[in-house]
């Protein structure tokens, strides 16, 4: 029997036309379309029966809300569950290619994902269909519900940062692959940034490649720093390393370093540098850090759960 793939939808106050074009862009490839509300604000009952919409009235976090959309793909007898963002748009086709590629060795399929904003980011040119790779993160994914299970799901003390790098970790710690299709790739937007000139653009792409230094790439675009967003990473890349540090570093890879010492001149130091409310994210910073290092984390072990 085919396995079945269902799509779950996290939405925090979406607006409504985008979400929309992200319903219409899986809804003819799925029996089931769950959209989990992160949030009280009421959306309009979905003309079409395949959605489902879940909704607690209250923000319990993206790992709880991922949880939740898992748990109700499992009731209702799937297989495999694809992830996306509010304002995600799946390629035409993709969930359909999914299909020939599930197998129980696997945890995760993924596209490519880039942000076309970004002018450094590129899709990766290679001759194969297939990679396995070490990461992937959920918006676009299709994850084995098994996998999943087995695991012990997403960690819910995240909240919202790092949540998909610590697990895919847990997923490879535990034997799954996680496999890229190449020839697909996801436009999806990381953050809120404003591209600066071209001219600006250029000068950091260089700087950037003549210094093999992806980091000096990002000054090629205004960030807004969000102080909230700087508390749970400053916060969750230390409960993660705690907690996986059986099992090599956890999450630097986003901030292309490969220590904690990194991520402070990678993450941490830029943030404070590019923020508006400089004093709010130095709190964010600090406050992170002293609740990263405060929290109670049991380590992790294979197959403990």
């Amino acid at each position: 029997m085919k396995d079945k793939i269902a799509v779950g939808i996290v939405v925090y106050k979406p607006k409504l036309a985008r979400l929309e074009a992200c319903i219409s862009s899986v809804i003819d490839d799925v029996d089931r379309v769950y959209i989990y509300q992160n949030d009280n604000t009421p959306l309009p009952m979905h003309k079409n029966k395949k959605v489902l919409i879940l909704n607690e009235s209250r923000n319990l976090g993206l790992a709880y809300a991922l949880n939740r959309i898992m748990e109700e793909a499992k009731k209702e007898a799937f297989q495999w569950v694809v992830t996306l963002d509010q304002d995600s748009i799946m390629p035409e086709g993709l969930i359909k290619e999914y299909q020939l590629h599930l197998g129980s060795a696997n945890g995760i399929l993924c596209p490519q994902v880039i942000d076309k904003r970004r002018v450094y980011m590129r899709p990766v040119r290679t001759g194969k269909i297939l990679s396995e790779v070490d990461m992937a993160i959920t918006s676009g994914s299709c994850t084995s519900i098994s996998a999943w299970d087995k695991v012990g799901g997403f960690d819910q003390w995240l909240f919202i940062d790092l949540i998909d790098n610590e697990f895919c970790k847990r997923l490879r710690i535990n034997g799954f692959k996680i496999l890229r299709l190449n020839q697909w790739v996801l436009d999806q937007e990381f953050g809120k940034i404003l591209p600066k000139s071209r001219t600006v653009q250029r000068f950091w792409l260089f700087v950037s490649r003549a210094t093999h230094n992806q980091n000096f790439a990002k000054f090629s675009y205004t960030k807004f720093v969000d102080p909230n967003r700087v508390y749970y990473t400053n916060r969750n890349i230390i409960y993660v390393n705690k907690k996986l540090k059986n099992y090599g570093p956890v999450a630097y890879e986003n901030y292309n370093c490969k220590s904690y010492f990194g991520f402070i001149f990678a993450f941490m130091i830029p943030s404070v540098i590019r923020a508006k409310q400089k004093k709010a994210v130095l709190k964010a910073t600090y406050t992170g850090i002293i609740d990263g290092m405060k929290a109670r984390v049991t380590e992790y072990q294979e197959n403990a759960v």
